[in-house]
């Protein structure tokens, strides 16, 4: 169980989990999931269902970046996304601009980010830092499942281009418009 010694030492303790009587609770109810999902992959369908344990409503944020060269557009990216996550407790949106000004703008206090490997980690690290600094808006990191720590949106869509496809690296509801 949680350690009381250590509850609210950190903002996110306090932020996520609440005492009532000999339990505690989360209090987070609305978290944000920003990505390029270029395309949609089986380790985000994995961040957004275990998110989903976490919130009660999260919103995926497709983020319109052009300093990136997406493969698949805005609209099929989210029309992918439409595809795997037909729940009402997720809502799928666009992001463009700073993550944290949409968060700030529709009142969604966390941030959620999915990590792979080190080098993940460094790069994320440093964008919450950066995202609390300028928004005191927290990010919760979600490792990746085993099975998925070697999906890769980049892998996909090298794979994509040479007509090959690796077993579960993506939905099979959109497997046949992503190769």
């Amino acid at each position: 169980g949680i350690n009381a010694e250590y509850m609210g030492q950190y903002p996110i303790q306090k932020m996520l989990i609440r005492k009532m009587g000999a339990r505690y609770f989360s209090v987070i109810k609305t978290a944000l999931y920003p990505g390029s999902f270029d395309p949609p992959s089986t380790g985000h369908l994995d961040i957004i269902n275990r998110a989903l344990n976490i919130v009660d409503l999260l919103y995926v944020g497709v983020a319109i970046n052009p300093t990136k060269k997406n493969v698949f557009s805005f609209e099929k990216r989210k029309e992918l996304l439409e595809k795997i996550t037909p729940n009402d407790k997720v809502k799928i949106v666009t992001v463009e601009g700073l993550v944290t000004s949409f968060a700030k703008a529709n009142n969604i206090p966390l941030i959620i980010r999915g990590i792979r490997s080190h080098s993940d980690l460094d790069a994320e690290i440093s964008m919450a830092y950066t995202n609390r600094k300028i928004s005191g808006i927290e990010t919760l990191f979600l490792l990746a499942s085993e099975e998925n720590v070697h999906v890769s949106s980049t892998v996909i869509r090298v794979l994509a281009q040479h007509k090959k496809r690796i077993p579960n690296f993506v939905p099979s509801k959109i497997e046949e418009e992503v190769y």
